[in-house]
């Protein structure tokens, strides 16, 4: 089965349409109401205005693709109604269709097209919710996504199977991260209606499976059931009742996967893993690197406090900074535009620096980082040379913060984390480990990683690749960083 990575491939534009990114900007939703907010509240979400034409009767515009023309580009638009029933329900008059709304509850996935140009449409899916009908009505969309089956870039392939399950098991969304944690976390959905998301997406990603798996017959099949990852980021802290139940549904799928395989006749034995790439672990405190080498002079910045971020460092006088979650980087002579550490002293100062931060013990008095490894200790292989010269393992309780993701920092080194968001495994491996079950055990794989798949599903080893070098360009580097944001981790 293909399924759709976080990152999708790179971005190709089809003429007469923009890039992906238009389709829910990303992974960002959009609500509406009588009175949006702002710009000022410094929310992902999209929010927009209803306007009431009567006592029972609200319009909406909801934007779609841009259209691009030798004159630049317009939005496309599709024009909404909510006709109030009564105090629990509406009808949702979208395109040609009226779909029966409940509050609280998600639409089925909804298809509609946008015109974008003479004689040319995109379709695109999505799912909307009532989350309130009194005084006024607030409707939420989830990030239009692609079509699969009329998708202007690659979605799937064979076709044929898309459009199998698209008539077997039904609609289902495209979008990589399709469980709304931004919407959570700003508060457009509450936590039954993130879960019921979450629940349809997992009931309809087992249908599939276990349908495929009837008429499987060589090959691999494989499935990511990821919405467990997504409850888990949002509740584990404080709800360890949500985390067993969904356990519980994961297991239960598990089971069933087995006795059907269990049950057929095949000579050739089948290899049934499940595995998990990690675990988690409470997030606490957030952590702002590049404030700490401000303050231990690593880092220097032209004009004090009132840069918050990379683009005001004097690199002349800078020997260290952060960019991603675990990254950190010299800014090393020859290798940085600006770099000032010689290759002599690469070694010597990463070595005070991990003995530095080694040290540093958080507002709980314990430390801040379990391991930190050099590039030669954590990666191998072509494309290591592009990786951190630090690798930064925290302990359980810390995580960098979204500002030093972009290569930024807040006022405080450390702060205490309020968000829903309260649960990570982007800290040391060793506090987050990975399950992996083997139907055929693992006697052979006594220390098993990523590179022991191979063999474990095939019986043959891979030969070793050598992969091209990261070229990305100004709007790649953007658009990644948009696309992590509308996931959450930025």
């Amino acid at each position: 089965a293909t399924f759709p990575s976080r990152l999708q491939s790179p971005v190709r534009t089809v003429p007469g349409l923009g890039t992906p990114d238009i389709f829910g900007q990303l992974g960002v939703g959009i609500s509406y109401s009588m009175e949006p907010l702002t710009d000022e509240n410094n929310l992902k979400t999209r929010t927009a205005r209803l306007q009431r034409k009567n006592s029972t009767e609200y319009n909406g515009i909801l934007a779609g693709p841009l259209q691009k023309s030798r004159t630049g580009s317009k939005q496309s638009y599709l024009d909404f109604k909510v006709i109030i029933n009564d105090a629990h329900s509406a009808k949702l008059s979208l395109g040609n269709q009226m779909l029966d709304l409940v509050v609280g509850q998600w639409s089925p996935v909804v298809e509609i097209s946008f015109q974008v140009g003479f004689m040319i449409s995109v379709k695109i899916v999505t799912r909307a919710i009532l989350t309130q009908l009194q005084p006024d009505p607030v409707l939420y969309f989830l990030p239009l996504q692609l079509h699969p089956l009329a998708s202007p870039w690659p979605y799937g392939t064979p076709k044929g199977m898309l459009n199998k399950i698209w008539k077997n098991q039904g609609a289902f969304l495209t979008l990589g991260w399709p469980q709304d944690t931004t919407a959570l976390e700003e508060g457009f959905i509450n936590d039954e209606q993130f879960l019921s998301l979450c629940d349809r997406i997992f009931k309809q990603r087992a249908s599939i499976f276990m349908a495929m798996l009837d008429s499987y017959q060589e090959g691999i099949l494989a499935c990511v059931f990821d919405s467990l990852d997504r409850v888990q980021h949002m509740f584990w802290k404080n709800r360890p009742d949500i985390i067993e139940s969904w356990y519980l549904k994961l297991d239960d799928i598990a089971g069933k996967i087995n006795t059907k395989l269990s049950a057929r006749p095949d000579e050739d034995p089948i290899n049934l893993i499940f595995l998990s790439d990690h675990g988690f672990q409470n997030f606490d405190y957030k952590v702002n690197i590049n404030r700490w080498l401000l303050e231990q002079d690593y880092l220097e910045s032209k004009t004090g406090a009132l840069s918050q971020d990379l683009s005001g460092v004097n690199w002349n006088k800078s020997h260290a900074y952060a960019v991603g979650l675990n990254s950190l980087y010299l800014n090393l002579e020859g290798r940085e535009g600006q770099g000032v550490v010689p290759l002599a002293q690469k070694t010597e100062t990463l070595e005070i620096l991990r003995s530095k931060l080694l040290q540093w013990a958080g507002p709980d008095g314990k430390q801040v980082f379990l391991s930190i490894q050099t590039n030669q200790e954590a990666f191998n292989g072509s494309l290591s040379v592009y990786g951190p010269d630090l690798v930064l393992g925290y302990a359980p309780g810390y995580r960098a913060s979204s500002e030093t993701g972009l290569g930024g920092w807040s006022e405080k080194i450390i702060e205490r984390n309020t968000d829903h968001w309260s649960a990570d495994h982007c800290i040391d491996a060793k506090a987050v480990p990975g399950v992996i079950f083997h139907n055929h055990g693992l006697d052979n794989f006594p220390n098993p990683s990523y590179s022991d798949i191979p063999a474990m599903t095939i019986g043959k080893e891979l030969p070793a690749q050598l992969a091209a070098s990261p070229i990305l360009g100004d709007d790649d580097q953007e658009l990644l960083k948009e696309r992590l944001k509308g996931l959450g981790y930025l």
